[in-house]
C-alpha cells in the first residue's frame, strides 16, 4: 500500500498568522492520535507569512476519508474563521522520505 500525503494550501486573513498558525498547531497534534495516520506537518511561507501548506501523512486514503469525523471541531472552527482566500488541496503518492 502506498502512503498517502493529503496537502492543504491556505492563506490567512491579513493580521491572523498567528492565530491561523497556532490552530494548525492544534489540528497537527489532534491528526496525530487518529488511527492510521503517520502525522502530520505545518509549513509558512518565509517571504509571505500569510500563506501556510498543512500536509497530513496517511496509511492510505481509507484511513484519510474515515478521520473527517474525528478531527476537532473547535479546531476547525478556529481555522476556518481566519481563513482569508480559497482553501487548495491535493493528494500524492508518498514516494520517498
Amino acid at each position: 500500500m502506498t502512503a498517502l500525503v493529503h496537502s492543504y494550501q491556505m492563506i490567512a486573513r491579513e493580521g491572523s498568522e498567528d492565530a491561523l498558525g497556532a490552530a494548525l498547531g492544534d489540528l497537527a497534534e489532534a491528526v496525530k492520535g487518529i488511527a492510521g495516520s503517520q502525522g502530520a506537518m505545518v509549513l509558512q511561507d518565509r517571504k509571505e507569512a500569510q500563506k501556510f501548506l498543512f500536509l497530513e501523512f496517511w496509511d492510505g486514503e481509507e484511513s484519510r476519508k474515515a478521520a473527517g469525523s474525528q478531527l476537532p471541531k473547535d479546531v476547525m472552527g478556529r481555522i476556518m474563521a481566519v481563513m482569508g482566500g480559497p482553501l487548495q488541496m491535493a493528494d500524492w503518492d508518498r514516494l520517498a522520505g
